[in-house]
C-alpha cells in the first residue's frame, strides 16, 4: 500500500497573537448592529494562541474587491507552495523533478492556470508531471488529497506524489461584512501550506519513518449544503457556516467513523492516534465526546489549533506531520485521521506507522 514518507509545512511571516486580533477585529466592527461585546468572549474561547496572516493586520481594515485578494492569493500561494515542496524535496533526498503527480488542494481562491501549473516553471518540474487540482473541498481537502494520492499510487507503485495543501483564510475576509459568521471566522482561521510526500510500494523512501494508507472512506450527506461554504460576491468568498457543526459531529461522525472501521475489521480501541482536522475547539471537544477520547489521543490536534489557528485542508496535515516526528511515533500504532467539509461532508484515511 502506498504510504506518506515526508510532510513539511510553512506559514507566511505576519504572525499575531490572538488578544491583538481580538482588539483589531473590536474596532472593526464597532458601531455595527452585533453585540460585540457580547461576541468578543468567543476569542478567548479558541484555544487559539496565534496565528500567521499573509498580510500585515492592517491591510485588513480597508475593503478590498475580489479581483485585488485574488492576486495576492495567487502570489503568495506560488510563493508558499514553492518553498513547502523544496523543503519537502530536501527533507526525502530527492529533487522536484523525482516527482510524478503534482495535488493541489485550496478552497480560499481561484486560479486559471492552476497553481499546481504555475510550479511546474518555477520548481522546474518535468513537463510529463501529472496534475490534479482539487478546489471546493473546504476543510475536507487534506485527508481527499492524500486519499486521491493514494489510490494513484496504487496504479502505479513505483512513482511518487506529492499533495499540497494551501489555504489564505485571511484573504477571504470582507471588511463590510458585519455578520456574526464573519465575525467568528475572525477567530479562527489562519494561513498555511504543507506538502507530503506519498511513494507507492515499489518507491523506497529515504528516511526510517512512513505512515502507509491503508483504507479511505468518504460521506456526503443529503440535503446538508448550506451547512458550510462561500457565497461569492462582488468583494469576495462570504463565509457560511452552522453554528450546529459540533452538533452533527457528535450525532454523525461516529456511526460514519465505526462504519468506516467496521469495513476494516476494526474498532476504536484498535486506533492509537486520532489524527484529525482541528477545526475549532468546539469541534475537537465533540470529537473527543462521541468518541470517548482520553485527552492524549486529541493532544496534537489541540497543538496545531493552538498555534496556527484553522488553517483549513492544511491542518490535518500539520497535525500530521507533527505526530510523524514527535517520540509517540511508534511502529505498528495504528492512526485515524478524519476532515470535514462543505457538501456537508466527511473523508477519512485509516494508516498504519512503518
Amino acid at each position: 500500500m502506498p504510504s506518506i514518507t515526508g510532510i513539511e509545512t510553512i506559514v507566511p511571516e505576519n504572525v499575531y497573537r490572538q488578544d491583538l486580533v481580538s482588539n483589531f477585529v473590536q474596532q472593526l466592527f464597532g458601531g455595527s448592529s452585533l453585540n460585540v461585546e457580547r461576541l468578543l468572549p468567543i476569542f478567548a474561547n479558541t484555544g487559539i494562541d496565534k496565528r500567521h496572516f499573509c498580510m500585515p493586520v492592517e491591510w485588513y481594515g480597508k475593503p478590498h474587491s475580489l479581483s485585488e485578494k485574488n492576486t495576492l492569493y495567487t502570489q503568495h500561494a506560488i510563493r508558499l507552495a514553492s518553498e513547502a515542496v523544496r523543503k519537502l524535496c530536501q527533507q526525502a533526498q530527492i529533487t522536484p523533478q523525482d516527482i510524478d503527480h503534482l495535488f493541489f488542494v485550496s478552497t480560499t481562491g481561484l486560479a486559471t492556470p492552476s497553481i499546481d501549473a504555475h510550479l511546474v516553471n518555477v520548481l522546474h518540474l518535468r513537463p510529463s508531471v501529472r496534475r490534479s487540482p482539487l478546489w471546493g473541498l473546504g476543510c475536507a481537502g487534506g485527508v481527499a488529497g492524500l486519499a486521491r494520492a493514494a489510490d494513484w499510487l496504487k496504479a502505479y507503485p513505483r512513482k511518487r506524489a506529492v499533495v499540497i495543501a494551501l489555504e489564505l483564510c485571511s484573504l477571504t475576509f470582507i471588511r463590510n461584512d458585519f455578520s456574526k459568521s464573519n465575525f467568528v471566522a475572525t477567530s479562527l482561521f489562519g494561513d498555511g501550506a504543507a506538502a507530503a510526500l506519498l511513494a507507492g510500494d515499489d518507491c523506497k523512501p529515504a528516511g526510517n519513518r512512513a505512515l502507509r494508507l491503508d483504507a479511505s472512506h468518504a460521506i456526503t450527506w443529503r440535503d446538508t449544503l448550506e451547512v458550510m461554504g462561500w457565497e461569492v460576491n462582488d468583494e469576495g468568498l462570504k463565509v457560511l457556516f452552522s453554528k450546529d457543526i459540533p452538533t452533527i459531529v457528535r450525532d454523525c461522525a461516529k456511526p460514519s467513523i465505526l462504519q468506516f472501521l467496521a469495513t476494516c475489521e476494526l474498532t476504536l480501541a484498535d486506533i492509537s492516534e486520532f489524527l484529525s482536522h482541528p477545526g475549532g475547539a468546539k469541534v475537537i471537544a465533540a470529537y473527543a465526546q462521541a468518541l470517548n477520547l482520553p485527552p492524549q489521543k486529541a493532544s496534537y490536534m489541540w497543538k496545531i489549533l493552538r498555534e496556527y489557528g484553522n488553517m483549513s485542508s492544511a491542518s490535518v496535515l500539520f497535525v500530521l506531520r507533527e505526530y510523524l516526528t514527535s517520540s509517540d511515533y511508534k511502529s505498528e500504532s495504528r492512526v485515524l485521521s478524519t476532515t470535514l467539509g462543505p457538501g456537508f461532508s466527511t473523508e477519512m484515511i485509516l494508516g498504519q506507522c512503518q
